[in-house]
């Protein structure tokens, strides 16, 4: 039982600080790759941020631009759509009448692959909605704000990718490190835009509309390669710019190892370019995996310290067990030889007694008691032994039966009380026991005989013993106490260990096992009760006895 405490105690020992490691590993290497990831996503979002103001800023000043078109007041619809038409970008200008009608000013080229890009179309919707919406020029610091339908003032499904949305551009907003060489316009005007297609919308005095169709290739590419923001190398990773649904238009980057995973972060672009996603896959080079050898070191270092330790806790309890169980076996064998012969000894000195009884040879009595108190001396260290022996396998047991407590206690301290007395001690015995109770009487005198053993042996100093029976509720107690120099607070514990000594000023020339108290408090926990020392006791040692009174 002992052993398999020990090596229960010693898996603890181990698991315990290996798994703390392994956890604390884990956090440590979790946390380092927490850090790193949002270190990158800042990084990247910033990255993202720059690119997404790009576009919109350059998109702004191109609509600064064509605002500057014709923007002389008093020119007449037809004139503005022309002199729209003549920039390389547009390839189809006309004009919207308050009442809606449509008036083809300039077409080139052949567009109509752009599905739902008709200028009818277009116009009609264009009509409708600025027609309703009331436009003014609102203080906003983006560039550009959705005109919406009065009656669906909502988000737009941007899921779908051919969705048309209209946009006025702001008043005060203005393009970073620029002066404008003119005032702002004074007339509204924005786009109309959908993934590949974008119409530039101008509202006249007239209440007019005009529009103009870019050709999207030149228009994009002039966007497309401003990415990355100029001023700035081109990123080691790949920024893409795709679709809502995930269809790239555009990537930018030199593409090293590492960047053709998918992208690490993700940013809507704004307005109007909301129906586009910019998104950025880093390379290898770029983010580096956190740097994990420290970490890795220390805690297998730790888990080292940790298993090393436990193989010399082992080694070393594996060494004492052995040296226990040979100096068991060894004392056991030794028991065993002397029990014979002393038994012989008690036999023919208790003859020698009966004879010499009638002698009146006093001197020849006295030596007789002598060799009888050594021999009961003996004969009790002797069964201490075997009793130890005996618990070690398991094999110690009591056989309680009634007793009355004050009668085994008396006849124990009774075969105690010459010896002590003749060595100066003064016996102060109290019995107040209960009358009846079950227990074992012969473990009993083995308990008393074993504390006044030690009380002969260390408190010769006090002169005085008491000890003292009583019962309370449903238990009884025996109190042995002396004067002796007592037992240090740290050691009360010790002395119940088997061959535990205390100091040595104290047994200096004393002898013994240093089993008896720890067979004494096995024999006492197997009654179900218990042998304690009191530390409230401070002149001397006080050890309390506690039995429970079981019913007859």
């Amino acid at each position: 039982m002992p052993q398999r405490r020990t090596n229960l105690l010693l898996i603890l020992l181990v698991v315990t600080p290996l798994a703390l490691l392994t956890w604390l590993g884990t956090y440590l290497i979790r946390d380092a790759a927490r850090s790193t990831d949002s270190a990158m996503q800042a990084v990247l979002a910033e990255r993202l941020v720059a690119a997404d103001h790009q576009l919109v800023d350059d998109l702004r000043r191109f609509t600064d631009h064509l605002d500057q078109v014709g923007d002389d007041p008093g020119d007449p619809a037809r004139s503005i759509a022309g002199s729209l038409g003549s920039h390389r970008w547009v390839i189809e200008t006309w004009t919207i009448s308050p009442e809606g009608q449509v008036d083809p000013v300039m077409e080139q080229g052949d567009h109509s692959h752009s599905h739902g890009a008709e200028a009818s179309t277009r116009s009609r919707i264009l009509h409708g909605l600025l027609g309703q919406s009331r436009l003014s020029f609102v203080e906003f610091t983006d560039p550009f704000i959705p005109v919406t339908e009065r009656s669906s003032r909502q988000e737009p499904d941007l899921s779908r990718q051919s969705m048309w949305l209209t946009f006025m551009r702001t008043d005060s907003y203005e393009t970073r490190g620029l002066v404008p060489q003119k005032p702002p316009a004074t007339f509204p005007s924005g786009w109309h835009v959908t993934d590949g297609d974008f119409i530039y919308w101008r509202k006249t005095d007239l209440n007019e509309i005009v529009c103009a169709r870019m050709d999207s290739g030149p228009m994009r590419k002039a966007l497309y390669d401003r990415l990355a923001p100029p001023g700035q190398q081109n990123y080691p990773g790949r920024l893409i710019l795709m679709t809502h649904s995930g269809i790239p238009l555009h990537t930018s980057g030199r593409r090293l190892p590492g960047s053709e995973s998918g992208p690490a972060a993700f940013k809507q672009c704004s307005a109007p370019f909301n129906q586009w996603v910019l998104a950025y896959s880093p390379a290898a080079m770029e983010f580096p995996k956190p740097y994990l050898f420290p970490i890795l070191l220390g805690v297998g270092s730790g888990c080292l310290l940790v298993l090393a330790l436990a193989w010399t806790f082992f080694r070393e309890n594996a060494r004492e067990l052995r040296l226990a169980q040979q100096r068991v076996s060894f004392v056991n064998q030794i028991s065993h030889e002397l029990k014979t012969p002393l038994t012989n000894i008690q036999l023919y000195t208790e003859m020698a007694a009966h004879r010499i009884e009638g002698s009146g040879d006093m001197i020849a009595q006295r030596h007789l008691r002598v060799v009888e108190t050594e021999t009961a001396r003996l004969n009790r260290l002797i069964q201490n032994v075997l009793n130890y022996a005996r618990q070690q396998r398991d094999k110690l047991s009591v056989q309680p039966r009634p007793i009355v407590l004050d009668e085994v206690v008396g006849r124990a301290v009774g075969n105690w009380r010459a010896l002590l007395e003749n060595k100066g001690f003064k016996v102060h015995l109290a019995l107040k026991g209960p009358a009846s109770m079950k227990a074992d009487a012969d473990a009993l005198e083995q308990i008393l005989s074993n504390l006044l053993s030690n009380v002969d042996k260390y408190a010769a100093h006090g002169k005085w013993v008491s000890i003292t029976t009583e019962s309370a509720g449903s238990s009884a107690r025996v109190i042995v106490e002396d004067r002796g120099p007592g037992i240090p607070s740290g050691k009360r514990r010790m002395v119940f260990e088997p061959f535990e000594r205390l100091r040595s000023d104290l047994n200096e020339g004393v002898s013994g096992t240093g089993i008896g108290l720890t067979i004494s408090r096995e024999l006492a926990d197997l009654h179900g009760g218990s042998l304690e020392v009191c530390s409230l006791h401070k002149d001397g040692a006080k050890f309390i006895l506690t039995l429970p009174i079981h019913p007859l």
